[in-house]
C-alpha cells in the first residue's frame, strides 16, 4: 500500500510518501517541505488570513500532485496549532477540501503529542524501553512518554518557535529584556508537566522537529546527541546575533534563522525543567506517526 501524509504545521507544511509493506514497516518514496508560515500573526490574532489560506492551498495542491504521480492509495492530512487555534479553522478546512479535494483533520495538542511520540518511539528507542520525546513546533511543544506503541504521558504546551518569536523578540538582535521575558514564559509553561513527570522514569530521550534537527546540526554534535551545556552556550551566542549573522551558521536556513532563538530557548527550558542532560535527535515525527497509526488501525 502506498500512503501520503501531509503535516500542516505553524511554520511549514511537510509531505511524506511511503510504500508500506507491513503495519510498522515502510519505505520512503518522497519527502518534501515548504515554509508557509501559517503561524505568523495567526497565533497572536486567532485568525488565518486569506493570504495564509491561499499559500497553504497552493502548497497542498502541489503535494497532492506529487503524491498522485506516485499512485498513492490514500492521502492523510493533519493540521496542528495554527489551525486548531484559529477562529476560522472551519473555513480553512472547507477551502482546502474545495480546492484540493483533501479533507484535513485538525489534531488536538494531546493527539499531536501521541502521534509524534509513536514515531519517535518506533524510530529512535530500543524495543521495550521507555522514551521521552520533545517536539518543538511553530505553535506548540509536545512532550510524549512512550514504551513501544503505548503512550504513558502526553503533554502539549503553548510554546512554539514562531509563536514566541512573534510575542517576545521584537528587536534584532533581541534585547536583554526580551530574552528575559521569553525565558520566564518558557519556565512557567513547563512547570506543570515537569511536576507531573518528576517521578517518571525513562531510558531514552529523543528530540524531533526541524528546530531540534537544526540545533543539532549547528552544534555539530557527536553522533546525534544534543548536550545541555553546549546548547546553553549556543543559545547565548544566538541571542547576541542578528538574523543576518545567524543565517551564516551551518544548519540554519534563512527561514529557520529568524525563529531559532526562541526554538533554542524552548529546548533548553524543557531540558532544564525535566532534568535532561542530553538527548538524541530523531528524524521521524508527525508525518511518520500519522502513517504508523493508520497502518496499525487497518
Amino acid at each position: 500500500m502506498k500512503l501520503a501524509a501531509i503535516d500542516i504545521g505553524s511554520n511549514s507544511i511537510k509531505l511524506a510518501v511511503v510504500d508500506a509493506a507491513a503495519s510498522d514497516s515502510f519505505a520512503f518514496l518522497a519527502q518534501e517541505k515548504e515554509v508557509v508560515r501559517l503561524g505568523y500573526e495567526t497565533l497572536r490574532r486567532g485568525l488565518l488570513s486569506a493570504e495564509a489560506i491561499e499559500r497553504a492551498t497552493a502548497c497542498i495542491q502541489r503535494f497532492r500532485a506529487a503524491a498522485e504521480v506516485r499512485k498513492v492509495d490514500k492521502i492523510l492530512a493533519v493540521a496542528t496549532a495554527s489551525v486548531r487555534e484559529a477562529n476560522n479553522s472551519a473555513q480553512f478546512i472547507e477551502e482546502i477540501e474545495k480546492n484540493t479535494g483533501i479533507r484535513v483533520e485538525v489534531l488536538s495538542g494531546v493527539e499531536e503529542a501521541r502521534l509524534i511520540g509513536l514515531a519517535a518511539s518506533r524510530r529512535c528507542a530500543n524495543q521495550g524501553a521507555i522514551n521521552l520525546n520533545i517536539d518543538i513546533g511553530g505553535g506548540s511543544t509536545e512532550l510524549s512518554l512512550f514504551r513501544d506503541t503505548t503512550s504513558l504521558s502526553l503533554y502539549s504546551v503553548r510554546l512554539g518557535a514562531v509563536r514566541l518569536t512573534e510575542l517576545y523578540l521584537k528587536s534584532d538582535p533581541p534585547a536583554p529584556n526580551e530574552l528575559a521575558s521569553l525565558s520566564a514564559e518558557i519556565y512557567a509553561a513547563f512547570e506543570r508537566p515537569a511536576g507531573e513527570l518528576k517521578d517518571a522514569k525513562w531510558q531514552h530521550v529523543s528530540g524531533t522537529s526541524g528546530t531540534i534537527l537544526a540545533l543539532g546540526a549547528a552544534l555539530q554534535a557527536s553522533a546525534t546527541d544534543i548536550a545541555l551545556t553546549p546548547l546553553s552556550h549556543l543559545n547565548h551566542q544566538l541571542g547576541a546575533m542578528n538574523q543576518h549573522d545567524r543565517r551564516a551558521i551551518a544548519g540554519f536556513s534563512s527561514q529557520r534563522a529568524d525563529i531559532i532563538v526562541a526554538g533554542g530557548f524552548i529546548l533548553e527550558g524543557a531540558m532544564r525543567a525535566l532534568g535532561i542532560n542530553y538527548l538524541r535527535t530523531c528524524d521521524w515525527a508527525l508525518r511518520e506517526g500519522v502513517i504508523l497509526d493508520y497502518l496499525h488501525l487497518r
